[in-house]
């Protein structure tokens, strides 16, 4: 049990250091004559020899104990230091009733805490025994052996303070008890340069408006950090202000040390990243506004599917694709949109899917009166903070659907008349080929013999040469008339149209006249007849090129 109980005094080592300030501000004293690392080694010698300690007052401590030498060394140091008996005996005083209410707020049985407290208490009365005794006990050699010893220390320290006083880039002012200044390092002076610093308040460095040492503690309390803007000419510097207390234990002879750290170049910089912070928030919020809106207006529906399979963001045109209000829809699960089948291809369309890909699947969705409608559903997969999340675009497809279905009837339709049609124009074909057929074989069998001896019983010449055009004519009835006279060439006599196929075959005017033994003037009038015939006069057309395209075999009239 007293195992138990001092193992939780360890525990309670800050607390304990608690109750000990509280102790000695009753006593009137700031702060303990040892420092953190002394007062904690001691704290935890006390225990230790707590509990080796027999209860029995017959029982001697010897005077080597750890925790007795440990407190006669450090009385003796304290002492080198100027503190006196009362100030040492009121620092353990202060300790021993610290340890004591900390025993006493453990938890443990009564009695336990009884025996702790009695060994406690014979512990303290030895160490405060030898205390006084060693301290009245010590000869003249040994005092001014201690008091050299001393001296040189504190001229070490000095020396090694001073130092550091002036080699610091802070600037470090020390003020006595009522806050008035009494020294300040090079920096100090240097920077409050045509100032006066000392024998002045110091919060006068810093807030005009305050008038006494209270309030300027109270505005900036000591063993804290104060970011605090000064001017210095022109230019506004910011400094971390520290005030640390000089003294012992005496409110009485305490005196302040203000510590101030130009950090002006750590604010701008934070200035500087608070406002890339601002602008990347704004930029960011403007992104998402933007991205929001780009979600809830796409025409199509949008979903978030996280690991569970459930929906945790959908934008609105997924909500009246459903039917479902869009807080309803969220933290539903994916697969009850679909039938059976779709919940199953989803299942494993998501399952299969690596980060990055894209797949689409035709599933049957749900509406929320339990109707169904055909939709396609394109799934990708993003990996976030180890997470896995889906997003799904949905397409409703009922009127694609409606359209492929009718575009596959009319293109049935179409290949039927197209059959229909074929058949149809086969047979026209075959039905006109056999009519020009029966047309050719009846023209070349009838009609064609009887003008032929037509011909042979006429001698008129002019006879031949209707004969000649009615034979074309019948023939051209069976070969498209691609071969037919023009009308014009009916109009020309027997002489212009011999003129013409001249003409046609290139021949010149002279040339022409040779043929025909003819004058150069009357074939030129002979020119000028055909194209007035022909309807050419006027008109920037050759001739020879015009007859090229007519057939001038047949025709004519007489002269």
């Amino acid at each position: 049990m007293i195992n138990d109980l001092l193992g939780q005094l360890v525990e309670g080592l800050d607390h304990f250091h608690h109750l000990w300030q509280i102790q000695l501000e009753q006593f009137g004293s700031v702060e303990p004559t040892f420092s953190d690392d002394d007062w904690r080694k001691g704290f935890l010698l006390l225990v230790a020899t707590l509990e080796k300690l027999d209860v029995n007052p017959a029982c001697e401590l010897s005077p080597n104990d750890p925790a007795v030498s440990y407190f006669i060394n450090a009385s003796k140091y304290q002492r080198s230091r100027g503190v006196s008996v009362p100030q040492s005996l009121i620092v353990l005083k202060g300790m021993w009733t610290a340890l004591e209410q900390l025993i006493v707020q453990s938890v443990a049985a009564e009695s336990t805490k009884q025996q702790i407290i009695l060994r406690l208490h014979r512990l303290a009365q030895t160490i405060e025994t030898r205390l006084l005794n060693d301290w009245h006990h010590r000869g003249t050699d040994e005092a001014l052996a201690d008091l050299e010893q001393t001296n040189r220390q504190l001229a070490r320290e000095t020396a090694t303070y001073e130092n550091i006083f002036k080699a610091t880039s802070n600037l470090v002012l020390i003020t006595d008890q009522q806050g008035i200044i009494t020294d300040a390092n090079p920096e100090a002076r240097v920077f409050y340069s045509g100032h006066p610093l000392l024998g002045e308040f110091c919060a006068s460095l810093f807030d005009q408006t305050i008038s006494d040492l209270n309030q300027f503690l109270s505005r900036f309390p000591p063993h804290q950090p104060h970011e605090l803007t000064l001017q210095r000419d022109q230019y506004h510097q910011v400094f971390n202000l520290q005030i640390l207390p000089i003294g012992h234990t005496s409110l009485t002879d305490q005196g302040w040390m203000l510590l101030l750290n130009d950090i002006t170049c750590m604010v701008d910089h934070r200035q500087l990243l608070e406002q890339r912070v601002a602008e990347r928030t704004q930029a960011l919020t403007r992104s998402e506004k933007m991205l929001d809106a780009i979600f809830q207006s796409v025409g199509k529906g949008i979903l978030l599917i996280d690991s569970d399979r459930e929906i945790i963001k959908a934008n609105q045109q997924a909500s009246e694709m459903y039917g479902i209000p869009l807080e309803v829809l969220i933290g539903t699960a994916f697969c009850t949109l679909t039938d059976p089948d779709g919940c199953l291809t989803l299942m494993a369309l998501s399952e299969n899917l690596l980060e990055g890909q894209r797949r689409s699947a035709e599933v049957t969705s749900l509406y929320v009166n339990g109707t169904t409608f055909p939709s396609e559903i394109t799934m990708t997969r993003m990996d976030l903070q180890g997470q896995r999340f889906w997003p799904v675009i949905i397409r409703d497809i009922t009127e694609q659907r409606a359209l492929e279905n009718g575009l596959r009837e009319e293109k049935l339709q179409s290949e039927e008349m197209n059959v229909t049609l074929r058949n149809v124009l086969k047979s026209i074909e075959s039905d006109r080929r056999e009519f020009e057929q029966n047309l050719t074989n009846r023209i070349r069998t009838e009609l064609v013999p009887g003008l032929e001896r037509i011909r042979r019983n006429l001698e008129d010449e002019m006879v031949d040469q209707y004969f000649d055009l009615l034979k074309a004519q019948l023939v051209a009835l069976t070969t498209g008339f691609e071969h037919s006279l023009d009308a014009g060439l009916m109009k020309l006599s027997k002489s212009e149209l011999k003129i013409c196929r001249f003409i046609k075959a290139g021949l010149s005017s002279k040339e022409i006249c040779e043929a025909m033994n003819l004058s150069f003037e009357t074939i030129q009038t002979h020119r000028k007849n055909i194209r007035k015939k022909l309807d050419l006069r006027g008109k920037e057309i050759n001739l020879h090129s015009y007859l090229t395209s007519r057939n001038c075999e047949l025709g004519g009239s007489d002269d």
